[in-house]
């Protein structure tokens, strides 16, 4: 699918992951640059504006980094796509922790004891990003963020979550093939929008 960058090759990365099992710390560091930019982007285009309010993409980023580096030790290889998937994965959970935290937080009306535990609150929602490649990653945020709401749905449900477009089809209420004719079009509105950054 153009507009998105090639993920890492998976069977380098597979050999990063059995030298980081084998107790290589380099080996973590350089998987660590490779899904660097891919993983910060999954948090940023699914932690939302309520929390990108009061959270910065790179706090959970590396909060879900150092969850990773003790979790691949127990990592199990499942196929095509399961180290990303596992990757993504642990993104989208540690989300879904913070979000429900705050949550509670809020509704404890706790918001200033939330504060410390979200490190960040004050912090400008458009702080400067962390993207080794900044450019292409800048520019697929502004081109995503330009889409109709339903589209960068059914995008990033397909892209970030890796769901099918049956899965995608029931978690929006829609048929299979409304969802793949929504997924075209977003595609070539993403293309098109990227071509003209």
């Amino acid at each position: 699918m153009s507009g998105f960058p090639s993920e890492p090759d998976e069977s380098a990365s597979l050999e990063l992951v059995a030298r980081i099992q084998g107790g290589d710390s380099r080996a973590w560091d350089e998987l660590y640059r490779r899904y660097h930019d891919q993983l910060l982007f999954t948090v940023r285009m699914r932690l939302g504006s309520g929390l990108r309010s009061v959270l910065q993409s790179e706090d959970v980023f590396q909060s879900v980094a150092l969850d990773a580096l003790s979790a691949l030790k127990r990592f199990e290889y499942r196929g095509p796509g399961s180290l990303e998937r596992y990757l993504k994965q642990m993104v989208l959970n540690k989300i879904r922790d913070r979000a429900k935290a705050f949550g509670a937080a809020k509704r404890a009306g706790q918001l200033v004891g939330a504060e410390a535990a979200f490190d960040d609150l004050a912090a400008p929602r458009d702080a400067e990003v962390g993207y080794y490649e900044a450019a292409v990653y800048v520019r697929l945020e502004r081109a995503i963020a330009g889409l109709p709401d339903e589209m960068r749905e059914v995008l990033l449900l397909r892209r970030i979550e890796g769901l099918s477009s049956l899965e995608v089809a029931e978690r929006l209420g829609k048929s299979d093939a409304s969802v793949r004719q929504i997924a075209s079009r977003a595609m070539a509105r993403l293309a098109t929008r990227m071509a003209e950054s």
